[in-house]
């Protein structure tokens, strides 16, 4: 299948790589040259520039790309008004089809035409009669599609990696449960996880579904729900109660959207619910979190848990467990979770998936520990190469790094057989030395306390980094 992808954005650059991946022919067709040409050198796809607003640009794109099977129209109105809506979405859906009469044809919409405020379910035979300009112009481009007999995929609210307005608002202290009368605890929440939205688009393409769909995961959760379970993983308090925003671009809703019928033709999210993404995905919540810590317009909250980073033989589980017991606090060491989880070895693990394979269950390890409090947590040696793990630990608490001399982690690692690293041909007294010289400046930036635990015994290490912590949280609190 030859297909066209109008706007690589968010879920469009998804789409585009699904597509690719399943061995079809991809094109895809950004607003700008410029941005056409970032992408080409990132996608092994064809990637053209064209403004949709414009016959004449459409009817150029045609002749470069020839005839095509089908194409999808999720370009964005690029935070525009009305004006915009109509030149991209109404004139944009009209000059494709104008110029493509063959192919089939998908119009991504919004379930924003929904306009329901009185918490009902909502399904594709519901009333869609936006109050709104905006709206009524997207019930207009979604008109002109089905007249075609084509497919009109109306997305929830999009999430995933580097994009979480629930989560990004919670953790910058712009949240609030927008309650009146008729939603007493906050609007229903209606969202879809990027990767799932576009899992959806190539399956309605792929099988010729024509009419509307609801895109949506299978939650129903109110904003209060939502935000009570958030603040208890990150240690925030919860967001107070406000009015309904009036001046919502596409309007204040407060309704469930059935995707029933798009489940029927055998699509199934991955992620099912928010909360599923916020466990499983291996980049949601960290994205959120450096954004967030990149921004620097509040502190990121930080867990009253304390985490201990190193090198293997640093000592990080017996000085765990020693502070531990001083501060009354639980213990979890990473690598214990690991193999509880996998029902086998560390060793074995790395037999049977490689480094990479050990490397994303210590990131599953870390998102398990979310919501975690008084806990001393002992992570493995590695931990601090992966960049998506810096900003869980950052977030999950005070960081100290026991830092050990070569002869030392020598010493207490030659009788071990369970480091996979350092089996192999190079002495491990070599790879020792070098993994120092590559992770040292790694756990240097990441840590709140370093410990030089040559000269010290493991209880005095253990001391330093109880009390080291409690004034830490006092200062913070």
């Amino acid at each position: 299948m030859k297909v066209l992808i109008i706007g690589c954005g968010f879920v469009g650059e998804r789409t585009a790589d699904l597509f690719h991946a399943g061995g079809h022919e991809v094109i895809g067709v950004t607003h700008s040259p410029a941005s056409a040409e970032r992408l080409m050198a990132a996608k092994p796809w064809q990637v053209l520039a064209c403004d949709v607003s414009a016959i004449s640009d459409v009817q150029a794109l045609r002749s470069k790309t020839g005839i095509v099977d089908a194409f999808i129209h999720c370009a964005s109105s690029s935070k525009g008004g009305a004006e915009m809506y109509q030149a991209v979405y109404v004139d944009g859906m009209t000059h494709l089809i104008s110029a493509y009469p063959e192919a089939w044809e998908l119009y991504t919409g919004s379930t924003s035409v929904y306009p329901q405020t009185d918490g009902s379910q909502v399904d594709e035979t519901s009333p869609a009669e936006p109050g709104k300009d905006t709206g009524r112009l997207l019930r207009a481009a979604e008109e002109i599609t089905l007249g075609k007999g084509g497919t009109v995929a109306r997305l929830a609210g999009i999430y995933g990696p580097g994009r979480s307005f629930v989560l990004k608002n919670l953790l910058e202290g712009k949240s609030g449960i927008e309650v009146n009368e008729g939603a007493p605890d906050g609007r229903l929440l209606n969202q879809i996880h990027a990767d799932d939205a576009a899992s959806a688009l190539v399956h309605l393409v792929t099988g010729k579904h024509a009419g509307i769909f609801n895109v949506v995961d299978d939650a129903q959760m109110t904003q209060k729900a939502c935000l009570e379970k958030l603040a208890a993983l990150f240690s925030l308090p919860v967001p107070e109660t406000k009015a309904p925003d009036a001046n919502r671009k596409r309007g204040w809703t407060h309704k469930h959207v059935s995707n029933a019928k798009l489940r029927a033709t055998g699509w199934k999210p991955v992620y099912p619910s928010y909360f599923d993404a916020v466990r499983d995905d291996p980049q949601l919540v960290s994205s959120i979190l450096a954004l967030v810590d990149e921004a620097s317009e509040v502190p990121l909250p930080r867990a009253e848990n304390i985490v201990l980073i190193g090198l293997m033989g640093s000592g990080k589980s017996t000085v765990g467990r020693l502070v531990a017991r001083l501060l009354g606090f639980q213990f979890a060491d990473t690598d214990h979770m690991i193999i509880d989880r996998a029902g086998c070895s560390i060793p074995e693990i790395f037999a049977n998936e490689g480094e990479v394979g050990f490397r994303q269950r210590e990131s599953a390890a870390l998102r398990e520990l979310l919501g975690a409090r008084h806990t001393v947590i002992a992570t493995g040696g590695g931990i601090i190469t992966q960049p998506v793990n810096k900003p869980l630990l950052r977030h999950l608490g005070f960081i100290t790094w026991l830092e050990a001399s070569t002869e030392l982690l020598v010493r207490r690692t030659a009788a071990n057989n369970d480091r996979p690293l350092l089996r192999g041909e190079e002495p491990p007294r070599v790879k020792l030395e070098r993994l120092i010289q590559e992770r040292a400046p790694l756990y240097k930036a990441l840590a709140d306390l370093r410990i030089l635990t040559d000269d010290l015994t493991q209880e005095e290490s253990a001391y330093g980094v109880a009390e080291s912590a409690r004034i830490f949280f006092a200062h913070r609190s």
